[in-house]
């Protein structure tokens, strides 16, 4: 079946053994629960580091331009690692490699949790504690960058290709379910140590290991090809470079939104007083989280919108947020504006997703689930970036406007883009 040329390769990808719903099987299945709680969980360290951490960089004798570079290169890491670790699961299977990236999110988290501490309780030189946090983070970067490419290939195995985009979505759900359950943990058990929730987290993660080491079966590797033996798939292969652009825009200005909007609300909106814009800014992105998630969970699972139709929607609804964040005038609009960029998320990430897996052979899954990794976070490496930038030196209306006009053209692209529906 797999082993002819170039013709008939629609054909192809539909004849994947490992897919269980072909024979009748329920859609969610106990494999994909298990699955989905590892990347909850991965979701959660991700989002308590991020409550952690930022209150004690003074306190150890960091500058904010160094916790900023911590990320940077950390994340530049993941893009790469990422893109490895996808090619290498074709090779290896998805569960090995899903394991060996909770282990490293579970030891980076470790050491930077260590490392705060010796922080508070030694008296470390600054630029020590700073080369090892970055230490710790190229470690977990290194290895939990392993999980993402290995969870998109694992669902675009074991769904069929009318599901693809639903699998995609769910992969969103859980991400963005742990995103939100990172900062309750972090917030609710900083009572007993600034740096506890960390711990939690770790131990979390090595449970969510246990579990998919117990419980989670191997798909089916798919056969390749005679025709693609040796080959690797290329970020630059026409049938994946127009999703792996728009995943790169959409993550950029999300991210410039995410970085900026504390300072929008302040400048623009005129919220005074640092508590309250911290409490409006956790507001806006509330709204845009809740929403995001009410999509992937629902809206996505009972309409079974097509990969193709939910990347044509999600250009023009972030446009319109932007556009409603431009003319904002009170909290009212400016969570209108957040809710759209959730909908826009949620819809841009599966149909991206989902069409970008449906383009490729099924022994290439693997490989387009690093890329589908590394294009956001290049976005969430390049949106920090460019935004305060813009925000600085030509004035806080200006990214917003950038990000409009550059949607209303995503919005014309996306309508090029030939995605397969099934």
């Amino acid at each position: 079946m797999h082993g002819h040329g170039g013709q008939g390769h629609e054909q192809d990808f539909s004849q994947n053994a490992t897919t269980p719903a072909d024979n009748g099987a329920p859609f969610l299945t106990p494999d994909k629960i298990i699955l989905l709680l590892g990347l909850v969980t991965y979701g959660i360290g991700q989002s308590i580091l991020f409550v952690v951490f930022p209150p004690l960089v003074e306190q150890i004798g960091l500058t904010l331009t160094q916790f900023g570079l911590i990320f940077s290169i950390s994340n530049l890491m993941l893009a790469l690692a990422a893109v490895y670790w996808g090619r290498m699961s074709d090779k290896v299977g998805r569960k090995p490699l899903l394991m060996l990236g909770l282990f490293g999110y579970a030891l980076g988290t470790a050491i930077v949790a260590l490392s705060l501490e010796w922080g508070l309780r030694g008296s470390p030189a600054p630029w020590l504690l700073f080369a090892v946090i970055v230490f710790a983070r190229l470690i977990y970067a290194g290895l939990a960058s392993a999980i993402n490419p290995s969870a998109i290939a694992y669902l675009a195995d074991t769904t069929t290709r009318e599901q693809r985009a639903r699998g995609m979505a769910l992969l969103g759900m859980s991400s963005g379910i742990g995103t939100m359950l990172g900062p309750v943990i972090g917030g609710s058990l900083a009572f007993i140590s600034v740096i506890f929730p960390l711990y939690v987290a770790i131990a979390l993660a090595l449970l969510a290991l246990v579990l998919i080491a117990v419980m989670l079966k191997e798909p089916e590797k798919a056969p390749v090809p005679t025709h693609a033996e040796g080959k690797k798939l290329k970020w630059h292969d026409s049938r994946i470079r127009p999703f792996l652009i728009m995943f790169f825009c959409l993550w950029t200005f999300f991210t410039l939104n995410q970085i900026t909007i504390a300072f929008y609300l302040e400048k623009v909106i005129g919220i005074e007083g640092s508590a309250s814009v911290a409490r409006a800014t956790a507001t806006a992105l509330f709204c845009m989280a809740i929403w995001a998630v009410l999509m992937q969970a629902v809206v996505i699972q009972k309409l079974q919108v097509k990969p193709g139709t939910m990347l044509r929607i999600g250009s023009p609804v972030f446009a319109l947020g932007m556009v409603t964040l431009l003319i904002a005038d009170s909290m009212f609009l400016v969570c209108v504006a957040f809710s759209m960029f959730g909908v826009s998320m949620a819809l841009g990430n599966a149909g991206i997703a989902g069409g970008a897996s449906l383009s490729v052979e099924p022994h290439e899954q693997g490989a387009i689930g690093g890329l589908l990794s590394a294009a956001p976070i290049l976005g969430m490496v390049a949106g920090p970036l460019l935004g305060p930038v813009l925000f600085d030196q030509f004035g806080p209306t200006v990214p917003v406007t950038i990000g409009a006009i550059a949607f209303t053209l995503l919005s014309v692209y996306a309508f090029t883009i030939r995605v397969p529906d099934k």
